[in-house]
């Protein structure tokens, strides 16, 4: 055999050797689970142990997308049995009771009460209230069974007696009677005083329809005194009848 053929089957022989180390390596990568899935098999197990079963059904539903470092907030059976989760929303049931990081309950009890711990739903928070001799209370829930995994790396859990609830969302609604402020009064600077109106014009003195009031001729006086001379006083029984007579005149010209 001649060295060029020599040559070419040395070089097959490595590059055949090469790709078999290749395909054992991957192979045996692919059948070794990751860290991540070694710890939530393990704190599924812990969980079981402690009857926590209908958490553990949902965390089997969304177990690829539970993310490592987790502290989780578990509700007993009975609390999640009256729980509608649809099934699109098991993540973020999961998310709203998660806290991301490993914290065993000693972790939690050196908090100051009134810290705020952040969940995996980006817009919900935990408020840890600590009330002493072991008690403590997570959003006014009480976490009632502390340290349940703890064999893992990456994973926490604790039992708690109640269930996380979905902040609403703030609606615009118009105010109502019992819960309206009253308006301000506005404070308007005094208006001057109204000027002093005319009295009105007197009634005419006969009704009819006619507006002009009618001016009746002055009374004449008779004095029975003793007559003086130099006076203006009538003493004359023609100038009184003169007078009467104008009187009745006047008083047929009015309109009728």
């Amino acid at each position: 055999m001649s060295s060029r053929g020599i040559n070419r089957f040395s070089m097959t022989a490595y590059l055949t050797s090469n790709l078999l180390m290749v395909l054992i390596i991957s192979a045996s990568a692919l059948d070794e689970p990751s860290q991540k899935t070694k710890d939530i098999i393990v704190a599924v197990q812990e969980m079981q142990r402690a009857n926590f079963f209908t958490f553990v059904m949902l965390i089997n539903m969304a177990k690829d997308e539970i993310p490592s470092n987790t502290t989780f907030l578990m509700p007993s059976d009975r609390m999640l049995s009256k729980a509608s989760i649809p099934q699109n929303k098991v993540m973020e049931f999961l998310s709203r009771h998660s806290m991301p990081s490993p914290l065993l309950f000693e972790d939690l009890k050196r908090l100051p009460s009134g810290t705020i711990i952040p969940t995996y739903q980006q817009d919900y928070k935990i408020r840890i209230y600590n009330k002493g001799r072991k008690r403590l209370y997570l959003n006014n829930i009480e976490l009632v069974r502390p340290n349940i995994c703890t064999a893992g790396t990456s994973f926490r859990c604790h039992g708690i007696n109640g269930i996380m609830k979905a902040a609403m969302p703030r609606r615009d609604t118009p105010a109502t009677c019992s819960n309206a402020t009253p308006p301000t009064a506005k404070t308007e600077p005094p208006s001057a005083p109204p000027s002093a109106q005319p009295p009105p014009p007197p009634p005419p003195l006969v009704g009819t329809p006619s507006t002009k009031p009618t001016i009746s001729p002055a009374p004449v006086q008779f004095d029975d005194g003793p007559r003086k001379s130099g006076t203006s006083k009538l003493h004359s029984p023609g100038l009184f009848t003169a007078t009467v007579s104008c009187m009745i005149f006047s008083v047929m010209k009015l309109p009728i």
